[in-house]
């Protein structure tokens, strides 16, 4: 019911018309079903409006459930947008197990067309620790240059230049700074050098 193009409207109506309690049945089907209902078309909004209407130890096993698949997830069209709603409860624990389950993969993620949505919010709305965690990755990266010049992945990157501050911030200008010549050529590349101080 909840993928059908019909049966996801009674499931969201059962959500809202039932207690918490009563909405148990339905919260156990999409924890366990996790990585297909967020990947679904119609599944996805189920899933978002299961979180919304649980609460306590429910919504916590909801959204520890998507934090744990965040990989598979920021990599779909429709999962993304699930990562990105539980990014934005601001539960700081949150931020940080996504962020645990996507490291070591953020220059490919941000390269593709979903989960660079999903690095951008972790950018914006983690703690300071997690995006210096982040940023570190991506500058460290053997493929920086390539970033750079990505359709999504600048994006990332101006983000990136947007939040980093201090030591962190200069670290990452002076990372890019290499790539010059080649960013100038590039329609992409462009963008981040509006970005910096390293236009001359």
């Amino acid at each position: 019911l909840i993928k059908d193009l019909n049966g996801n409207h009674v499931i969201q109506r059962c959500l809202q018309r039932l207690g918490s309690e009563d909405s148990q049945f339905i919260f156990d089907a999409a924890a366990s079903h996790c990585i297909e209902i967020a990947s679904h078309r119609h599944g996805c909004c189920v899933l978002q409006r299961c979180v919304d209407f649980s609460s306590g130890v429910q919504r916590q096993r909801l959204v520890a459930e998507i934090a744990s698949n965040a990989l598979v997830l920021s990599q779909d069209p429709f999962g993304n947008y699930v990562v990105q709603y539980i990014l934005e409860l601001a539960m700081p624990w949150t931020a940080s197990e996504v962020i645990s389950r996507l490291e070591g993969n953020f220059a490919c993620l941000s390269m593709q067309k979903f989960s660079s949505n999903v690095v951008e919010k972790c950018l914006k709305l983690a703690g300071e620790e997690n995006k210096a965690q982040i940023i570190q990755e991506i500058m460290s990266s053997s493929r920086l240059g390539q970033l750079l010049q990505d359709p999504y992945a600048n994006y990332v990157v101006q983000s990136a230049l947007s939040v980093s501050k201090g030591g962190l911030h200069t670290s990452l200008i002076e990372a890019i700074r290499p790539h010059l010549p080649s960013l100038r050529s590039s329609p992409y590349g462009k963008r981040i050098l509006s970005r910096t101080n390293l236009k001359k």
